[in-house]
């Protein structure tokens, strides 16, 4: 609108405030009537009583005259006030706004019956029907902020709800199980996985779990993501640990199967060992009734790093190259079953190339390589330094 058509439009405007506050009474009356009978959420006795409906449209004229009046900011805030206290008491959003453009249209075909000056009301009417438009978006603002809270709500009740399911000391209850739709027994595994830069280890599982029908819930921390899966005769413990290898991005941990959720916390610390015992930097899933021998090294890691330290300690002492050579050549000796051969091809290297670097492990670690005792021994300290990640750690640092 130009400056001249808003000096046209302006004496229509104020005549239009001026028969709206006039005629408050029976426009009050007829939007009341007509919206109760056009709008079943505002039906009394429906959502809200007669006299309550009425006062809801008292107010809106009052706030549409003061919109008018250029007076908004105060209106536009009774308007989102009194469309929040409504939305609590269960009007849905598209009545209200259905109640509004009725209550606009009821205003302006009594403004147009009333008015002779046709040429003001076609300079006011988009100043008309602008101010419906800010009372609208005043209603659809207050709707938003209520869904925005209950969202706010829903969420720290559920974040308490999987606090107490995952680390609650008095095990879960059945409030707990009911509000988090959780059956109270059935074939239940915990998994659990480190975040990574703030990224979920098991990124989009839960949705992927869903779309197969598997029931899953999740608590999300800055460093370590937990879920409570149930298994069904349709999806097994060895399928969720495929999809686990297929979205894991760091070790992860799985628990035991249990069937009672009281049980959660307990699964958790299995889960929990499991996962310390997947190798540093990979994505391994390692289940907490295999691997037995990574999970004894992750549940005493101290003494288990002074054991890798007491028999690959001259190895550990090298230069970080010839260590893992070292290391390297050793652990694919011990895969062949002892066959230098073997571990040449493995390693695409010449058999004697491999002797000479088993001579040398010998050598370092003071074990002979022909007694089954030593090599049991070193077995166990090579498979400790994987578990731990003691192959990076600098020269020199053996203990």
């Amino acid at each position: 609108m130009t400056l001249e058509d808003a000096r046209t439009a302006a004496p229509a405007v104020r005549r239009v405030v001026q028969f709206v506050r006039g005629h408050a009474d029976e426009l009050v009356s007829e939007m009341a009537d007509r919206i109760a009978e056009r709008e079943s959420a505002y039906r009394p006795g429906a959502l809200l009583t007669g006299e309550e409906v009425t006062a809801m449209c008292r107010h809106a004229l009052a706030n549409a005259a003061a919109v008018l009046s250029d007076d908004s900011a105060v209106a536009l805030a009774q308007m989102r006030a009194g469309a929040l206290l409504h939305a609590e008491q269960g009007v849905p959003v598209t009545a209200a706004l259905h109640a509004l453009r009725i209550g606009g249209q009821i205003v302006w075909m009594a403004v147009m019956t009333a008015e002779t000056r046709r040429t003001g009301l076609v300079d006011a009417s988009s100043r008309v029907w602008a101010t419906v438009d800010a009372l609208s978006q005043a209603v659809t603002d207050a709707y938003d902020l209520r869904e925005a809270r209950g969202a706010r709500r829903n969420s720290r009740r559920r974040a308490e709800l999987l606090d107490a399911l995952f680390h609650g000391e008095r095990g879960c209850s059945l409030e707990i199980a009911a509000e988090l739709r959780l059956p109270l027994d059935g074939d239940f595994v915990v998994v659990t996985g480190v975040s990574e830069h703030g990224r979920g280890p098991l990124c989009g599982l839960e949705d992927r779990l869903l779309a197969r029908g598997v029931m899953s819930v999740w608590q999300r921390a800055h460093e370590a993501e937990h879920g409570l899966v149930v298994l069904g005769l349709r999806f097994d413990l060895d399928q969720l640990c495929a999809e686990l290898a297929d979205r894991a991005t760091t070790p992860t941990g799985v628990s035991e199967v249990f069937h009672d959720l009281d049980h959660v916390r307990a699964a958790l610390a299995e889960a929990s060992i499991a996962r310390s015992a997947g190798r540093p930097g990979s994505a391994d899933v390692v289940r907490h009734d295999q691997a037995l021998v990574p999970l004894l090294i992750a549940s005493a890691p101290a003494a288990a790093r002074r054991l890798a330290n007491a028999v690959l300690g001259g190895i550990l002492a090298l230069e970080r190259r010839e260590r893992e050579t070292l290391l390297t050549t050793l652990q694919a000796w011990l895969e062949q079953g002892g066959s230098p051969a073997a571990a040449a091809g493995l390693l695409h290297c010449h058999r004697n190339t491999v002797g000479y670097r088993l001579r040398r492990v010998a050598e370092l670690t003071d074990r002979d390589l022909g007694r089954p005792a030593d090599v049991a021994r070193l077995h166990l300290a090579l498979d400790i330094v994987d578990v731990l990640g003691m192959r990076d750690q600098p020269s020199g640092k053996s203990t």
